[in-house]
């Protein structure tokens, strides 16, 4: 007898929203017949497997799979076949309307379809593999369990290191492989931290010591039998330098500041004109003096007072030193047994000396000054020289060392561009032009 095919089933209201499930491998795709009513012994072989054309068990013509065991003798309706599905795919939270057991289909076309879908169809297998619904209990096989479309709905694979199975109906993600990741994150996180904060603290502390070590520690402190005194004329010596700089003994020469030190050695030191202070590293220091020449001599209260070319007192002694002009009172304004000389006169001849060439201050031994400022000097031949005021003392200079290579008592270089010259017998000679400023 020729076998007949399985329809395909129909989309229906009552079926359309229960996911199909996937029924074990059958040897043979038979139709089922409709339960009949009153055979409840029947009933269960039907739905397993149908009955043949002559009322007898078809367990010749179609025998169920054996992978999949009988679990229930119970008949299965096709309401009650329904019902089973709902279950199994809703879960425990749903309770399925099962039908009385024993109760008749509606109609053939109902026991056809649940026969069909339960027969497993290409289109019922493909919709159960899209929704990764299970079947009934009692009616999957291993072959559906083990199938790689069934496997590839259940596991998840996190960053392609490994596949971690989910259990049936959760759908909660575990993702070992992306915490295991987080982790060595952190740990990444909090290792390029401490190594910022150690390489911070290392750049600190090693400026701290740098500093330190240059600035606070004795690597390049002062020593002051290092301290070397260049352009002293022997009126100052080195210990007198190193006396004023001792109190900076042990400083780090980054710390000391050279020019309060120059004015210092200056100031404390009266011979010297300017001191100029230079660091000698590691620990020295190198001082360059510019000495005062004393030029002029006074009479004062105390003796006589050794004066430079600025009128500054270099030193005090009983006699009056050879080799430096003497500064008398003016002796226009009368015998000056008693009258003293005024700063401004002191001020005015030690200028007018201070100018002269070496050769002319050598011949010159004595110089006055009024209150107006006109100075005369006297030289040591009994010659005098008419200098007036201190301007152009520079020019007037060499002036007077051009007049000086002719004899004369009196030289007059008031006017430098028209100096004259008066011989002792009153007679006034009007040279040539004198020596331009340049």
């Amino acid at each position: 007898m020729r076998k007949p095919s399985a329809p395909r089933p129909e989309p229906s209201s009552r079926t359309q929203g229960a996911p199909a499930s996937i029924p074990p491998r059958r040897s043979g795709n038979r139709r089922p017949r409709p339960v009949r009513s009153g055979q409840a012994g029947q009933g269960g072989q039907a739905g397993q497997g149908g009955q043949g054309g002559n009322g007898q068990p078809g367990t010749r013509r179609s025998q169920p799979s054996p992978q999949a065991p009988q679990t229930s003798q119970t008949p299965q309706t096709p309401k009650t076949q329904r019902a089973t599905e709902r279950q199994a795919t809703a879960g425990p939270a749903r309770r399925p309307r099962v039908p009385g057991a024993g109760g008749a289909p509606r109609s053939p076309r109902g026991a056809v379809r649940t026969a069909a879908s339960s027969a497993g169809g290409p289109r019922s297998t493909s919709s159960s593999k899209r929704h990764g619904q299970a079947s009934p209990s009692g009616s999957q096989s291993p072959e559906t369990t083990a199938s790689p479309e069934g496997a590839s709905s259940t596991e998840l694979t996190v960053f392609g290191r490994r596949q971690v199975a989910l259990p049936r109906g959760d759908d909660r993600v575990v993702s070992t492989g992306l915490a295991d990741r987080l982790k060595e994150r952190q740990q990444a996180l909090r290792r390029l931290r401490l190594r910022r904060v150690v390489t911070v603290a290392t750049v600190v502390l090693v400026a701290v010591l740098v500093t330190w070590a240059l600035v606070f520690s004795p690597l390049l402190g002062l020593q002051t039998q290092r301290i070397s005194v260049v352009g002293s004329d022997g009126s100052v010596s080195d210990k007198q330098v190193r006396d004023v700089l001792a109190s900076y003994a042990g400083d780090s020469l980054l710390r000391l500041d050279t020019s309060r030190l120059s004015a210092q050695v200056s100031d404390k030191l009266v011979r010297v004109r300017q001191a100029q202070v230079t660091r000698a590293w590691p620990r020295g220091l190198r001082v360059q003096l510019t000495m005062r020449v004393p030029v002029a001599t006074v009479q004062g209260p105390d003796g006589y007072q050794v004066l430079d070319n600025e009128a500054v007192v270099l030193d005090r002694v009983a006699e009056a030193p050879s080799g430096l002009v003497t500064i008398m009172p003016d002796s226009t304004d009368g015998a000056s047994g008693s009258q003293t000389i005024s700063a401004k006169q002191v001020a005015a001849v030690t200028q007018v000396v201070g100018s002269l060439t070496p050769q002319t201050l050598a011949q010159v031994t004595s110089g006055s000054a009024t209150e107006s400022g006109q100075v005369t000097l006297t030289l040591s031949n009994g010659a005098s020289v008419v200098w007036g005021d201190t301007q152009d003392n520079a020019l007037k200079a060499r002036v007077l060392a051009t007049l000086m290579t002719s004899s004369a008592s009196v030289y007059d270089v008031s006017s430098p561009h028209r100096p004259t010259t008066r011989s002792a017998d009153g007679a006034t000679t009007a040279p040539g032009p004198s020596p331009s400023a340049s």
